[in-house]
């Protein structure tokens, strides 16, 4: 079967890295709301608004959620339904998924990363001047940017990295699925021709026999004048 155990790899890879994400956007919910208990506990009436950085992580998980799915579902038929023929329709069903899968991706990660290298957490308290609570932040050493964040910029990084890793295993499901519908299943390995070549080339005992239909020419020319003299 074409491009078989890379196939499995980039799957597995895929599937690893999304489900690292998955851990590690927990682990950045997590911390947020560590961070507005702490907030509560030293001042009772503020709070700490970190709304955008949950909603554009969320997002994340989903895609990430969504490509483990996908990548678990073609592993299955990989590994145990290796010579599965291919159609047109299901070429196109497996590459639309991808695509809708690296849509989300994108969409997801861009904000993402811009809400990281932008924002931050602000908090709030009512009756108290809001620059009066960014200077006891800025004294207390704490720092509430995005991009300063251990569990946003882990998710993040490796979200981009699953991101690629995704786009991979596209590639190559595209081409050994175009492999398939073109040739069929080929179990010589990844993207091995021989088969088909020597298939082509090797004639049959039957076709050894069959006597020659090509017909002589008549000789022409000098040979021909030579042959009535």
């Amino acid at each position: 079967m074409y491009l078989r155990i890379p196939r499995v790899a980039f799957f597995l890879i895929t599937t690893c890295l999304c489900i690292a994400e998955i851990g590690l956007a927990a682990w950045s919910v997590a911390d947020a709301h560590d961070k507005q208990k702490l907030v509560k506990h030293t001042l009772p009436t503020a709070s700490l608004d970190v709304s955008d950085a949950l909603a554009v992580g969320g997002a994340v998980t989903a895609a990430a959620a969504l490509s483990t799915l996908l990548c678990l579902g073609l592993l299955f038929f990989t590994v145990f339904k290796p010579r599965q023929a291919e159609t047109l329709t299901s070429v196109r069903i497996k590459e639309g998924c991808f695509a809708i899968i690296i849509l989300l991706w994108i969409g997801t990660l861009i904000p993402a990363t811009y809400y990281t290298a932008t924002r931050s957490g602000i908090i709030r308290a009512p009756g108290i001047p809001q620059s009066l609570i960014d200077q006891l932040v800025k004294a207390s050493g704490q720092n509430l940017s995005y991009n300063h964040q251990r569990p946003i910029l882990s998710y993040l990084i490796v979200g981009w990295i699953a991101f690629l890793s995704t786009i991979i295993s596209l590639i190559l499901v595209s081409i050994a699925a175009r492999k398939t519908l073109k040739y069929g299943p080929d179990g010589a390995g990844p993207l091995e021709m021989r088969q088909h070549i020597n298939a082509t080339n090797t004639a049959t005992p039957a076709e050894s026999a069959r006597p020659s239909t090509a017909i002589e020419k008549p000789a022409t020319g000098l040979h021909s004048t030579e042959n009535r003299v």
